[in-house]
């Protein structure tokens, strides 16, 4: 039988151990929304909660215990249970040291926000908001348990967490909280990069990433947590737009429309999508400001950035891929050239499409009938001519070895690639093995009528 709250509840009742509903759950209860970020506080040591859980039969981690954290599983989901936290942490350090407390109380003055300093007593009820959580709730305000600055040399990473709770939540930074994000941001260099790209994915994610990516830029942590995006800001733009690269990221970022299965990809695609112009930025002779190749030079450095972050080899490629062709103008009329647009894209077309829209709406000028019109092109091109698309060759590499009587070499591949192409431009149906045939004899001529002698010299 599964685990539930109550039984969890009664074990720790029994056992004599104080049990506490913290965090994240609470606020969201707050707020009206539902969560599943269920979190337990407790007086028992880590080693005393897993022999209890253990104890129950209940499912088990313990990747966190050394930090006072034991996971189970309950009604399906992971909850964690952590010891009462007590008066430091060991600063400096890439993985936060913690000492164990002996209170609630005190467990509550060594949390990083107030809008996550509240805890509920799981067996009386008792409810302890003692930093004014529930009033920075009501005013939408980010603000650090005591003194700011020693929170966040505590444990760096809560300058990237609040900043994370900006774009989640949409609120805002209380300026002393900003203030001591400033003066501390030097200490994100610290930091593990998985606990960096961690709080960075999230903040992407959020329902205001606009918001938390300006509030990365005015406390000082994008040069540290980003710093191959700390040359956008400021870097002046042409007439065609309306802010800075900085800027104009920022709000290619907020206008991508995305689907819960697209959203990581494109907004990380829209942050990322004019990274080359700093590198390339030049003036024209007419004295306007040119970014010539800017999306070729972004996609080399956005493929460094990525593999930086570790954000996974999948994603990272489908992310460059983007950055690369996000210049790309087909003709919507002309058949060839929007299926050679949509084969460089591998079925990612749609997501290109809503990144040039994106990319428009700061613009000066308004783009969409065009992309209107390349949308419906693409659109026809995959509901009429799929197998085209696909681009595959109708003849195998052993089909032009055994039909040319040649050896194995690279001369496969590029009969191969023009093939392919052939069948991608409409002038060779996808499976004509006939017309292939021919068109790769006028390529390399007649199959030869008899192995050439040895010594002898080509004509």
């Amino acid at each position: 039988m599964a685990l539930t709250h109550d039984d969890l509840r009664e074990a720790f009742r029994s056992a004599g151990y104080q049990l506490w509903l913290v965090g994240g759950a609470l606020r969201d209860r707050l707020l009206g929304i539902a969560s599943k970020d269920i979190d337990y506080a407790t007086d028992a040591l880590p080693d005393a909660v897993e022999e209890l859980l253990r104890g129950l039969g209940a499912e088990v981690s313990t990747v966190g215990k050394r930090f006072g954290t034991i996971g189970v599983r309950i009604d399906g989901e992971w909850v964690e249970i952590t010891t009462f936290r007590g008066d430091s942490y060991a600063g400096g350090t890439r993985w936060p040291e913690v000492r164990f407390g002996r209170s609630i109380e005190e467990d509550l003055a060594r949390r990083d926000f107030t809008i996550t300093a509240f805890a509920e007593n799981a067996h009386t009820g008792e409810w302890l908001d003692l930093f004014g959580g529930e009033a920075d709730l009501r005013a939408g305000i980010i603000r650090a348990v005591g003194d700011p600055a020693t929170r966040f040399r505590e444990d760096p990473l809560r300058i990237l967490r609040g900043i994370r709770f900006v774009s989640q939540l949409g609120f805002r930074l209380e300026p002393a909280t900003g203030a001591a994000m400033r003066e501390t941001a030097h200490l994100i260099d610290t930091l593990s990069q998985e606990r960096i790209t961690g709080e960075l994915d999230r903040l992407l994610q959020g329902a205001a990433p606009g918001a938390g990516l300006e509030a990365l830029r005015t406390t000082g942590a994008l040069a540290f947590a980003l710093p191959e995006l700390a040359g956008m800001p400021g870097c002046e733009q042409n007439r065609f737009h309306r802010f800075d690269v900085w800027g104009h990221s920022v709000a290619t970022v907020e206008a991508i429309a995305v689907t819960p299965g697209t959203l990581r990809l494109r907004r990380w695609a829209a942050l990322l999508h004019d990274l080359g112009k700093p590198a390339v930025r030049h003036r024209k002779p007419n004295g306007e400001w040119g970014f010539y190749r800017h999306e070729t030079v972004g996609a080399e450095l956005a493929e460094a950035l990525l593999e930086r972050l570790r954000l996974g080899r999948a994603e990272s490629q489908r992310i460059v891929l983007l950055v690369r062709r996000h210049m790309d103008r087909p003709d919507p009329a002309d058949r060839r050239a929007v299926r050679r647009f949509m084969a460089k894209l591998g079925g990612h077309w749609r997501d290109l499409l809503a990144l040039k829209r994106a990319d428009n709406a700061s613009h000066t000028y308004d783009d969409t009938a065009y992309h209107d019109a390349l949308e419906a092109a693409c659109a026809r091109a995959e509901a009429e001519e799929a197998a085209a698309l696909r681009a595959e060759s109708p003849l195998s590499g052993d089909d032009l070895v055994e039909l040319f009587g040649r050896p194995p070499g690279p001369w496969v591949g590029v009969i191969k690639r023009e093939l392919s192409r052939a069948v991608l431009d409409g002038d060779l149906a996808p499976g004509d093995r006939e017309g292939a045939i021919a068109l790769a004899r006028a390529k390399l001529g007649p199959r030869p009528s008899a192995p050439p002698q040895p010594g002898s010299s080509p004509r």
